[in-house]
């Protein structure tokens, strides 16, 4: 998964699929759907399984440099 920051999307690599990020924020609700920013779910929330491995390594990847960070 790539951030670019001009645009503020996300691209998920493993299939060309591009979802606007406001800030660069993603959350995940405790149900499972996932938002972007701080206020709108992704423009279709259907992730495929892919594309939920690569969030969910990029979120475990963001979150674990901001545990170590010093």
């Amino acid at each position: 998964m790539k951030w670019n920051k001009e645009e503020r999307t996300l691209l998920f690599e493993s299939t060309g699929r591009v979802e606007f990020a406001n800030r660069g924020i993603v959350g995940i609700s405790p149900f499972g759907q996932v938002s972007e920013g701080y206020d709108g779910p992704f423009k279709d929330d259907a992730l495929s399984c892919e594309e939920r491995a690569e969030l969910a390594d990029y979120m475990i990847s963001l979150w674990t440099t901001f545990k170590h960070h010093e």
